[in-house]
């Protein structure tokens, strides 16, 4: 309770106001700089929000210039070194508190926060790792900076664990003796060999600590003279063996994207199983990846969990190779994969993903637990694997991204079928069974119903049921039974536990929106489409589709709702349904691109993807074209809009090109690093350069200047069919 207001003479509890004063007025600039990693860990959320939202702005202006910021944090750090005392020091390199270690990254991601955080809330990110990655977005710190400290920072944080883990001690200190250090090289799996293990393991530490010192005296403007003279002393890291300033500069003879096999395992103490690491060269899985850092810093982390895991994973040389190709094509799969290393057995998986029945394989999962705990933890862990499966042949090319989609959307409406039935499987227990069998449907929205899911999709649904079946319990009326069966479903969904989660679900277009039942009945929600919708709402329901429960009821509700949605645009003013449609497009642009100017947002932007849905949903309203058949994706409503004579041809080309276009960014942007529209604003920002290269681009800038000759006829063909008088 040291770091309390006024520390050991405070209170041990003081009131909100009192706190908010104190680092207002009151703390000193460590103190304030300790807020920055501050958050809620029990009882109130809304408190610690309401105290953060009081000191925040002081915490990131208090400094008042970069400078002073710079000098304050810089301050901090030589107290805590004069407080560890040279004895301490003596006893070896401390990972943490050394130069070089731990400390200094932190340091340097809280200093360049606090310098220029005043003027950019984006940098107030509590997590290291996170905060050098927007750093170096922001150019405070350079691509290379940011690479080797967040490799370093994995690096140490791993040699931190293994120290710990010797004696369950809270200790960060390297030992001197070579014995111990042997034994401790072994445990992060350095080279067999007890001579070959010490020597690489601690050519690999004085290697991440010269470059965190590096670019820790970059930003602080320390000496590097003064450094290189003090590293040969013992509180250095393995002091005799500092590699020279060129090299650490230059990155010649320890360019961090290779080393694979030493730095990889390095990170990790697993069993023999994992001896096929080594046995790749660098060559081989670099061609395999596209992009070779990203694999090594995620296979990296996944390789750290297998030995966290309970669970036995085989790591062979076959799912070796198809860990490092979707660890460095995918953030996305990295993080998943790096949080479930069990999920590598899926990577190599025999089994057709793409012939597979989603939703047996699902309900098997659900039908052997007894429980509601279980039961989701078994939809994630079933859900994961086919997840997985599906990325790991999208990220091969053994799928194109039409079938990407469908398979995605497949899985998602058999999620939406496990997660109903583990709902009614839930109130059966709580309410000791059903007098009468549920019947209720629900009715997908958006890129569910037009069959495009992809990685990161909302799932954007309508609950229904039948009013003339009586209530399944009689202890609740038909509404609450059917908001409790929706709401449920709704959690099984987008809940998160330990074994992560599926979809966020939005029920915001339910009747009423967020006033509404989460639960309609089928007669009420047919009447609320034709009598009390407006013309923005019959732009998102002119896709309705019934996916899950029961279909025949889901089905008929969803036909008669159509209908109802056609006839109203039919009876509208053409120049009101045009106004609206123009409104509600502007006004999404003006909220959501707006915000970062300086991106480039593919789909919220002027010539983004919803200019062709709105073009599209327009035109479908005004000539009353209706969705047909099972394909409803937009690329086959512009050809029946087409067909139609709605479009001509100068239009159709450019809406259909151009999306097509932004669709495969699109995807490839979610493959990389989840669910964006946004891209860098730097044009030499790596993200880029990948993107680039998985589209088959010769570099980022001819990448960019087709988008945005794209967009621009996306835009004019908007605007022509929004703007005519027809």
């Amino acid at each position: 309770l040291r770091l309390r207001p006024h520390g050991r003479d405070g209170a041990l509890a003081v009131s909100l106001s009192e706190a908010a004063r104190y680092y207002r007025e009151t703390a000193h600039a460590w103190e304030l700089q300790a807020l920055i990693r501050a958050r809620a860990s029990a009882g109130s959320a809304d408190l610690f929000a309401r105290f953060y939202e009081q000191v925040r702005r002081r915490v990131y202006t208090h400094a008042g210039s970069v400078g002073q910021a710079l000098r304050n944090v810089r301050l901090a750090k030589q107290k805590i070194d004069r407080q560890r005392g040279e004895r301490e020091r003596e006893r070896g390199f401390n990972v943490k508190l050394g130069r070089g270690g731990v400390r200094e990254i932190e340091f340097i991601a809280q200093a360049l926060q606090l310098a220029h955080g005043a003027n950019d809330p984006w940098l107030h990110a509590p997590h290291t790792l996170v905060s050098l990655g927007r750093l170096a977005d922001r150019g405070h710190i350079t691509e290379r900076e940011r690479t080797e400290l967040s490799e370093a920072y994995h690096f140490l944080r791993a040699v931190e664990h293994r120290l710990q883990m010797e004696h369950g001690l809270q200790t960060h200190i390297v030992p001197d003796a070579d014995a111990r250090r042997t034994t401790l090289s072994r445990r992060m799996n350095f080279a067999n060999d007890a001579t070959t293990a010490l020597a690489d393991f601690d050519r690999a530490l004085n290697s991440h600590a010269s470059r965190v010192r590096a670019a820790y005296d970059r930003v602080f403007g320390e000496s590097g003279e003064e450094d290189v003279a003090s590293a040969t002393q013992p509180g250095s890291p393995a002091h005799a063996q500092l590699p020279a300033r060129d090299d650490t500069q230059t990155g010649e003879g320890d360019d961090p994207r290779s080393n694979l096999n030493a730095e990889t395992a390095a990170t990790s103490s697993f069993n023999a199983e994992t001896a096929a690491l080594s046995s790749l060269s660098d060559d081989e899985l670099a061609r395999r990846t596209l992009n070779p850092q990203r694999a090594r810093a995620y296979v990296t982390r996944v390789i750290t969990s297998i030995e966290k895991s309970e669970a036995s994973v085989e790591l062979s040389t076959e799912n070796l190779d198809s860990l490092a190709r979707i660890c460095g094509a995918s953030e996305y799969f990295g993080e998943m994969i790096a949080s479930n290393p069990e999920l590598i057995d899926a990577l190599a998986s025999r089994e057709e993903v793409g012939a597979r029945d989603f939703r047996a394989v699902l309900r098997a999962a659900v039908d052997r637990e007894r429980n509601l705990r279980a039961e989701l933890a078994a939809l994630r862990r079933a859900w994961s694997r086919l997840i997985v499966q599906i990325g790991a042949r999208d990220v091969a090319g053994e799928i194109d991204l039409a079938e990407s989609n469908r398979l995605q959307t497949e899985l998602a409406v058999a999620s939406i079928n496990a997660a109903l039935l583990i709902a009614r499987r839930e109130l059966a227990r709580r309410y000791g069974g059903f007098a009468a069998g549920p019947r209720a449907s629900v009715l997908a929205l958006g890129r569910l119903a037009s069959g495009g899911m992809d990685y990161g999709s909302d799932l954007d649904i309508i609950c229904i049921y039948d009013p003339r079946v009586p209530p399944p319990v009689s202890l609740l009326t038909r509404e609450e039974f059917y908001a409790r069966l929706c709401g449920l479903m709704t959690n099984a969904l987008s809940s998160l536990t330990r074994e992560g989660h599926l979809y966020r679900v939005d029920l915001r277009l339910r009747p009423d929106g967020k006033n509404g039942a989460l639960a309609s009945s089928s007669a009420s929600f047919v009447e609320y489409v034709a009598s009390r919708t407006q013309a923005w709402e019959w732009l998102a329901y002119v896709k309705l589709r019934a996916v899950g429960g029961d279909l025949e009821l889901g089905r008929s509700v969803e036909a008669s709702a159509r209908r109802a949605v056609h006839e109203a645009a039919r009876l509208c003013d053409p120049a009101e349904l045009r106004g609206e449609t123009r409104h509600v497009r502007e006004r999404l642009e003006r909220e959501r691109a707006t915000r970062a100017s300086r991106t480039l947002d593919i789909k919220f932007g002027a010539g983004g993807m919803l200019d062709v849905y709105f073009a599209a949903r327009y035109l479908q309203l005004r000539d009353d074209v209706r969705d047909e058949g099972a394909d409803r994706s937009t690329f086959s409503t512009l050809a029946r809009l087409r067909d139609a004579g709605s479009l001509d041809a100068d239009a159709y080309h450019a809406l259909q090109e151009g999306y097509s276009s932004l669709r495969a960014l699109d995807h490839s942007l979610r493959l990389l690093v989840g669910r964006s529209s946004r891209l860098p604003a730097a044009p030499d920002h790596p993200l880029l350069h990948d993107l680039a290269r998985a589209l088959k681009f010769d570099s980022a800038a001819a990448l960019l200047d087709a988008l945005r000759a794209r967009m621009t006829d996306i835009r004019s063909a908007y605007d022509r069919i929004t703007e005519s008088h027809r």
